[in-house]
């Protein structure tokens, strides 16, 4: 499916799912600044990676810019109407499915920057693209494929003959083929998933069984310690002679006196060392002899649940000093102490620490005065003695314009630096498209923007929304209206669950997946774009009638402030929203008139049955019980999917394109089906959660723009493409009315 909307007699025309699809953005719609741009760390470049969908060739574009600093220096003193320079290298690559270039940095020496890129069975290889010899090059085998899934630095390169990878486990994929040739194979204890997907399965494999491999001075070899091959949980970095690699392993046993030097930053955090338990510290290793010595002696602050989004530690230019981003310090007075930001001088074998790091205070969202969340640290220029730390406000929220630099004194402590120098930004907000801005604190300029076309497109009028949950918390929304908005009329609503991040322009609302707020709005209906809704305890038997009602409450506030029209409600779920919604559907008062859900989690019980080893802790907890026995009858009351009978409202299920998805998401489809109620299911062409393959990200959000227009508007797009379509959305709604429901 797809959508357009018919052009306005206005100057500007309507956005359309077109647009969003074709929408140059900075990295992913949560990317961090960290990953979106990044100077080199002589300081003299700088690159910045954008990402589009081309439907003219169906595919995911993505693009490295890179910029001289200087000529961004030189257009700041220029007119205001003078050109700003073109980057000095771009490098194009594309791919069915994204991110075609992915966890992108630059080398040491600032001479280019090391990236994954897609393999054409859906893999990860090595490329370095040299920047001073303009050329893009593949470091890793063709034949090996990175292991990268959730790990940003499973790689470090120095230079074309020295750095570090790590590729996947052969061992599944080898007894793979060998099952292929049995008669029988043994089924215990393997999932679902594994057993009738087994190359879907081989796709995802855990993360955490990953080998290094090194090359150094062109010599290839697999890392090894005590004589057998290393399995790294997580990021790897090589020291600039080739001889050592840091990273954080688990420890063996956890000491005794781990349990009260390192306690968590509140006493009721579920994030507690303890003996018996697991715990992980920075290490290095010989690369040659396999030896390793700890770093630090302590802990991880992942460990006490103080996180910081890259903990891979990073080396000094000269190979003397080891930065780690979050650890404790071994502590000399057998006191508590606190995790920060260190720097491990090799030759004198000491530990400073360069910024204490702040925490959470309860299980809520509190967090000590203070407090930022850190994304980023790195010597500047190399040097063991500056260090440069990026943060921003919150975890999770796109405010990560900001950075301390520190000089180490010479009694080993560190003093923030203050520089009044170029800053170069990505520059958005829930209503301003992204922009590429320098600024060097007193004239502004904006240096490439990646989409002009946006200025003859009308984006409607997107606002904040307040108002108060049950329990008489103020909430916050972002509302979705129509250009031609009138005060006094109502409209039909469509509630778009998942969260919003104000400093993103997003106009789909939360993420590219079934919600299409702006091409919604276009079409006349209002979207409320909503996060958390109330006082909502995650893993819970209040967790989804907790979301249900809270979006219940806020429809009732758009109704009696005369927004909505109460007659013609919707809503989108998407991966753990889908379970909201159909608590909604089954258990809520709301009359909603459609509602959509794409590849998520019901906890239905084929859910349980089928996928066990995804869903039945959680959902032992959000039912209260296993589906067996006794429990058998919490199921029965709770699980959506045994309320079925419940649903009025026309559904649409959507799933992946993979098996697997289709069977995850089958249970509210067949039952639905059986009981004749108004229901369409959809499978992508897409094996991604969040499709960026720009054909399915167009079914996904033309699907539901096509959707709840035709049930909350009786509209049908007259493009001839989808006349099977509407034929099949009419047999439903004469189904629906011959129930006398809606």
């Amino acid at each position: 499916m797809s959508s357009t909307i018919a052009l306005s007699q206005q100057a500007k025309r309507p956005f359309t799912v077109v647009d969003d699809v074709g929408l140059a953005r900075f990295g992913d719609p949560y990317t961090v600044q960290a990953e979106a741009l990044q100077f080199s760390p002589d300081g003299k470049y700088f690159a910045v990676w954008t990402e589009r969908g081309r439907l003219d060739v169906n595919r995911v574009e993505d693009s490295l810019r890179f910029y001289r600093k200087q000529d961004i220096e030189n257009l700041l003193k220029l007119p205001d109407d003078s050109q700003p320079p073109s980057p000095v290298w771009v490098v194009n690559r594309s791919d069915k499915e994204g991110p075609v270039v992915k966890y992108w940095r630059w080398l040491a020496d600032s001479s280019g920057v090391a990236f994954l890129g897609r393999t054409t069975a859906g893999g990860e290889r090595l490329i370095l693209a040299d920047l001073r010899k303009k050329r893009v090059e593949l470091l890793a085998s063709a034949t090996e494929a990175v292991r990268s899934v959730f790990i940003r630095d499973t790689f470090d390169v120095r230079d074309e003959s020295h750095y570090i990878y790590t590729v996947a486990d052969p061992g599944p994929l080898r007894n793979r083929q060998t099952e292929r040739q049995a008669s029988a194979i043994v089924g215990t204890g393997r999932s679902l998933r594994e057993l009738l997907f087994p190359d879907d399965w081989l796709k995802w494999l855990s993360r955490d069984v990953r080998y290094p491999v090194a090359v150094v001075g062109g010599n290839r070899f697999e890392v090894k310690r005590n004589g057998k091959p290393l399995v790294v949980p997580g990021g790897i970095a090589l020291s600039p002679d080739g001889k050592w690699l840091a990273t954080v392993l688990p420890v063996a046993q956890v000491p005794t006196s781990w349990e009260t030097l390192y306690p968590p930053s509140y006493p009721l955090s579920p994030n507690r060392i303890h003996v018996g338990g697991s715990a992980h510290q920075y290490v290095r290793i010989n690369l040659q002899s396999g030896l390793e010595q700890s770093l630090t002696d302590a802990p991880v602050s992942g460990d006490v649940g103080i996180y910081v989004l890259r903990e891979t530690p990073s080396w000094s230019n000269d190979g003397q000093a080891i930065l780690l981003p979050g650890t404790f310090l071994k502590s000399k007075q057998n006191a508590p102490s606190r995790p920060c930001v260190a720097v491990v001088d090799l030759p004198s074998n000491t530990v400073t620490c360069v910024e204490a790091l702040k925490g959470p205070t309860n299980e809520k969202g509190g967090v000590e005065e203070g407090y930022h969340f850190i994304w980023d640290v790195s010597f500047v220029d190399g040097d063991k003695h500056r260090v440069r730390v990026a943060f921003g406000s919150r975890a999770g929220e796109k405010d990560f314009l900001q950075a301390t630099e520190y000089q180490q004194n010479q009694d080993g402590t560190w003093h923030v630096v203050r520089h009044n120098g170029v800053n170069v930004i990505v520059k958005e907000s829930f209503n301003e498209p992204p922009r590429l801005v320098a600024s060097d604190g007193q004239v502004s300029r904006v240096v490439w923007d990646p989409n002009p076309q946006l200025k003859n497109v009308d984006l409607g009028q997107v606002s904040l929304y307040k108002w108060k949950d049950g329990q008489g918390h103020e909430r916050i929304a972002e509302l979705y209206k129509p250009s031609s908005y009138k005060a006094g009329q109502r409209y039909p609503l469509v509630i778009q669950t998942h969260g919003f991040v104000e400093q993103l322009f997003a106009p789909f609302g939360a993420l590219p997946t079934a919600f299409a707020a702006t091409e919604l709005a276009a079409a006349g209906i209002i979207v409320l774009q909503t996060g958390t809704v109330g006082e909502c305890d995650s893993v819970t038997p209040n967790e989804g009638s907790c979301y249900a009602a809270g979006y219940e409450t806020v429809a009732n506030r758009l109704v009696s402030e005369g927004l909505a029209d109460p007659e013609r409600i919707g809503i989108i779920g998407f991966s753990r929203t889908c379970f909201y919604v159909m608590e909604m559907l089954t258990k809520g008062s709301l009359h909603v008139k459609a509602a959509s859900i794409t590849d998520g989690y019901m906890f239905t019980y084929s859910q349980y049955v089928l996928f066990a080893e995804r869903v039945s802790g959680e959902a032992d907890s959000i039912i209260g019980a296993a589906p067996f026995g006794e429990g058998l009858q919490q199921w029965l009351k709770r699980s959506p999917g045994f309320n079925l009978d419940k649903v009025t409202a026309p559904l649409l299920v959507v799933a992946e394109g993979h098996t697997s998805s289709l069977l995850f998401m089958w249970e509210p489809y067949a039952g639905l089906f059986y009981l004749k109620k108004p229901v369409d299911l959809i499978i992508l062409d897409s094996d991604e959660h969040v499709p960026r393959n720009p054909g399915a990200r167009m079914a996904s959000q033309g699907g539901s723009v096509d959707w709840f227009r035709f049930w909350l508007q009786d509209y049908e797009d007259p493009d001839p493409v989808k006349a099977e379509q509407y034929k099949r959305w009419r047999e439903l709604r004469n189904l629906q009315e011959r129930r006398g429901t809606n």
